[in-house]
């Protein structure tokens, strides 16, 4: 491959990494304040019928998917700066 070659690459995956962490987004700790009352597993918590574990297990799901999702665009990042530095390093053979 061409230096010119890795370097498309290379920002190609960046701006695809970049646009997955502007979507999914890198965890972040809770800043919610107060308390709150504390339900047992089988309360239901809407008018549907779920209950309070089935709703936890869906949060939990939800939450491990946006972690793999930033994880994910964190390494296309790091990737395409990856392929850039191969760019700088290759011959020009334009």
């Amino acid at each position: 491959m061409t230096s010119r070659a890795w370097n498309i690459l290379g920002l190609l995956l960046g701006m695809l990494g970049v646009g997955f962490l502007f979507k999914w987004g890198p965890p972040q700790p809770p800043h919610e304040t107060g308390i709150s009352l504390g339900l047992e597993d089988n309360t239901p918590i809407d008018g549907s019928g779920e209950t309070l574990a089935e709703h936890n297990k869906a949060v939990e799901a939800r939450r491990q998917f946006y972690t793999k999702m930033s994880r994910l665009g964190l390494c296309l990042i790091f990737l395409g700066f990856f392929c850039q530095l191969v760019a700088a390093w290759c011959p020009n053979s334009d």
